[in-house]
């Protein structure tokens, strides 16, 4: 046996070393990304309240039947409903946010206090300056809350 280590003595080293070379770059990684392989939300969605894929479908269907709206893309992305919608570029202000009257009835009561709804209204047309309008609702309010109206004027005079 001591004539195998006197013999490899060189390559035993350079193994030792190599070992513990790994070990100190595995510990200074941990020191610099310590959150590396935990949930991007962290512990915020425990108890988390599903929503099908049918009540989604059953929302985009409402929001279509509406003859102003032309296109509907919702995502869920942790406790955040993004509800975006496409309207004609006829439509009114006020008509735009009318849109949106009635999708809450989708959701039940839980699934409405767990998330937050953001609506994002914007019409084909990108010259219009009172649009995109977005609604937010908060999980412990009843209503959606409604950027302000702009000003049509430039800013710059």
């Amino acid at each position: 046996m001591m004539k195998l280590v006197k013999k490899n003595k060189f390559t035993i080293i350079v193994v030792v070393l190599f070992v513990i070379f790994m070990f100190c770059v595995s510990k200074a990684k941990d020191l610099f990304f310590p959150n590396e392989g935990t949930a991007v939300y962290g512990d915020r969605l425990v108890g988390k309240v599903e929503i099908s894929k049918d009540t989604y479908n059953q929302l985009k269907e409402k929001l279509q039947e509406n003859e102003r709206v032309e296109t509907v893309d919702v995502r869920e992305s942790g406790r955040l409903i993004n509800i975006s919608i496409t309207i004609r570029n006829d439509t009114s202000l006020e008509d735009a946010k009318a849109v949106t009257n009635g999708i809450m009835d989708l959701f039940t009561d839980s699934q409405k206090g767990y998330y937050d709804f953001q609506t994002f209204v914007k019409k084909t047309d990108a010259a219009e300056n009172n649009f995109p309008i977005i609604g937010y609702k908060h999980h412990n309010s009843s209503n959606f809350v409604w950027s302000r109206d702009r000003d049509k004027t430039d800013i710059s005079s």
